[in-house]
């Protein structure tokens, strides 16, 4: 056999790259026609390989894609990294953070780059601020992970765009990556008024040609900032000297910790943002491990709102808003401000009931109860997407009338426009933001200063700056302080906290009012307190006590097949022998919701330190498409939740 053996990177489950045999070297990171099966896919160059006594006949390489790399070997070495920490499949990984039309073969498309407007600010910069931007301009060039822990309105932004300046001014690339597409809009506007260079925004919200010129110009050295969700974290940057990770205690950060493996890699700093951090970065900040930088006060100089209770069992709701929390909105809108009704339930409401026979109707597909929405009028699973007419009378008794319990954003909205009639009600959520464009045109009257009241989930939570806004009403806090899941609470503070800090970040001291029927709990004064190191620390010994991250380390071994014995079963002796070694295993035992999506689920909790973790799921793998019978078995390490 003559040429070269090359190992390729293609999707599926294999646990590293296939050798192929080729003509001539091909560089790593250029990408390659290779056949697979009966089927030809486009794969990834790791680099050169040999040829081992147990492969079968070597195949070659049909095309080569590239003249020159594509992706560049720190990229390679990440994706190969979270491979073996998460034991996932390297091809899918490495593939899977091209756009799409590079993934599919296509040529390179032209770079593509957009200009700052260079308008420096004259401002929202405080001692604080010019310390933090100090600290971070003066770790380019060396590894550094920082905590930039402020307080909401405390200028982070600011903090940001001044380091992203001082990173351009020595030739270096920032990559920053923010928790959601809703926010890209607004945050690349407020960076690009200041910005003097080039940028680019990656989300799967832009076209397939978009974000593959973005990717080229990024890979060719061709902007200065790269804005994109954590999809973009294994773009190319030949000249990344800085990474900010804004709003880093939110859940679809799964990537947080590859960012600080990423920074490592380059030699960079990296700045982990937030008012609220996660518990894991809260904790490597007091160990040293981190450097912590605090913003402890709002760049305005205005305090932060007020947070008052509001007892829910005296002051009973009405279509979910009790009359204190009416009266707020009334009084604020005679001075010509903003309100904020936060709920973090789409639909109408969560349950349609007969009160004569008691019916209630269930997901076909799932243990749940879908939602009500009244436009269009359907009973929707918020689970599985499945969608059915909603009935005109109970179909178990024939009863005329059927009841609509509890409230999501949809009849908050309708209500406050009924109560509210000659002022604006806008409802942002998931719903009303699907088509292109409408977060941006819903947000507008908002920006524009215009007296409203703002209904909506977690999508206005974060990242926004509303001049005008002066009062949030969180309609149902009970539901953030009830979740099973150990990270229920964490997750509902950091919630809380944002949320809250919508109020009053200009002019006007904000004021939060919070509905609960358990104004008893032992958190709140906690959470009204807003001392989020208090907070932390209360958190942090109740997870000690409990044996839970991030004292400790997780992994969930998940299954799910069309029988639910079977799925408790093909757990089962991977349980029996995860137990005989340094981790404690809980379960296996069937999920939280058994059946979702017409899958039953089951799954099995692993608890140890980190190394012995890896260790015994090492001993007990391979983990990539397991299965068993007709049940799937998949595993997460690092879970964010429980579910």
């Amino acid at each position: 056999m003559t040429g070269f053996f090359t190992q390729v990177f293609v999707p599926g489950p294999f646990s590293g790259p296939l050798t192929y045999s080729a003509s001539t070297p091909i560089e790593p990171g250029c990408r390659v026609r290779v056949p697979l099966g009966h089927r030809s896919v486009v794969g990834l160059v790791a680099g050169p390989g040999e040829l081992s006594d147990h492969h079968e006949p070597i195949k070659p390489i049909e095309a080569c894609l590239d003249e020159t790399p594509l992706v560049d070997p720190g990229s390679l070495a990440l994706a190969a990294f979270a491979a073996r920490y998460y034991f996932a499949a390297p091809g899918d990984l490495v593939l899977g953070g091209l756009p799409k039309p590079l993934r599919e073969g296509k040529p390179t498309p032209k770079a593509v780059s957009l200009e700052g407007h260079g308008q420096r600010s004259q401002f929202s910069r405080t001692q604080a601020q010019g310390d933090a931007i100090d600290t971070i301009s003066g770790a380019l060039g060396q590894f550094r992970p920082i905590l930039l822990q402020g307080v909401t309105g405390s200028g982070k932004t600011q903090v940001f765009i001044d380091a992203i300046h001082a990173a351009i001014a020595t030739g270096q690339q920032t990559l920053l990556l923010i928790p959601e597409i809703g926010l890209t809009g607004r945050l690349a506007e407020r960076i690009a008024e200041q910005l003097s260079g080039r940028y680019q925004v990656m989300h799967s919200g832009r076209t397939p040609l978009e974000r593959a010129r973005a990717f080229i110009a990024a890979q060719q050295g061709e902007i200065d900032l790269l804005i994109g969700t954590r999809s973009c974290l294994l773009t190319p940057l030949p000249r990344l000297g800085l990474i900010l990770v804004d709003e880093e205690h939110d859940g679809s950060y799964s990537a947080r910790d590859l960012a600080v493996m990423r920074a490592k890699q380059a030699n960079c700093p990296i700045v982990l943002a937030s008012a609220t951090p996660s518990l894991e970065s809260w904790v490597q900040a007091n160990q040293g491990r981190y450097q912590r930088l605090r913003l402890p006060s709002r760049a305005s100089g205005i305090e932060a709102p007020t947070l008052r209770l509001i007892d829910a069992r005296a002051d009973r709701p009405k279509d979910g808003l009790t009359q204190a929390a009416l009266h707020a909105i009334e009084h604020t809108l005679q001075r010509q401000e903003q309100a904020l009704v936060f709920l973090n339930r789409r639909g109408y409401a969560p349950v349609l009931y007969c009160g004569e026979c008691g019916w209630s109707p269930t997901c076909r597909h799932c243990d749940a109860k879908p939602s009500v929405h009244q436009h269009p009028r359907t009973l929707w699973c918020h689970h599985c997407d499945t969608r059915q007419a909603l009935p005109p009378h109970c179909p178990n008794c024939g009863h005329p009338e059927l009841l609509r319990l509890g409230e999501g954003t949809e009849r908050l909205a309708d209500q406050l426009s009924q109560h509210f009639s000659e002022t604006p009600v806008i409802r942002v959520d998931r719903d009303s933001t699907v088509r292109k464009r409408a977060f941006e045109a819903l947000l507008a009257p908002v920006l524009a200063g215009e007296p409203c009241i703002l209904v909506g989930t977690q999508m206005l939570a974060k990242g926004h700056d509303f001049d005008r806004l002066t009062t949030v009403i969180v309609a149902d806090a009970d539901q953030g302080l009830l979740g099973t899941d150990f990270r229920s609470l964490e997750h509902f503070s950091q919630l809380l906290t944002q949320v809250a800090g919508r109020a009053g970040r200009r002019d006007v001291r904000g004021q939060v009012l919070i509905q609960t029927h358990r104004p008893e709990s032992p958190w709140f004064p906690l959470l009204l307190g807003q001392d989020y190191d208090a907070l932390a620390r209360a958190m942090l010994t109740e997870r000690q006590q409990m044996g839970w991250p991030p004292t400790t380390h997780l992994a969930v071994l998940r299954a799910r097949g069309p029988d639910p014995n079977a799925t408790l079963a093909a757990l089962a002796p991977i349980a029996s022998s995860l137990k005989g070694q340094d981790v404690q295993v809980l379960g296996p035992a069937p999920a939280p919701m058994e059946r979702r999506n017409r899958q039953y689920h089951a799954q099995c909790v692993v608890v140890g330190e980190r190394g012995a973790l890896h260790r015994a799921l090492r001993a007990t793998g391979p983990w990539l498409y397991r299965r068993a019978g007709k049940v799937l078995i998949q595993l997460d390490v690092d879970p964010w939740d429980l579910w």
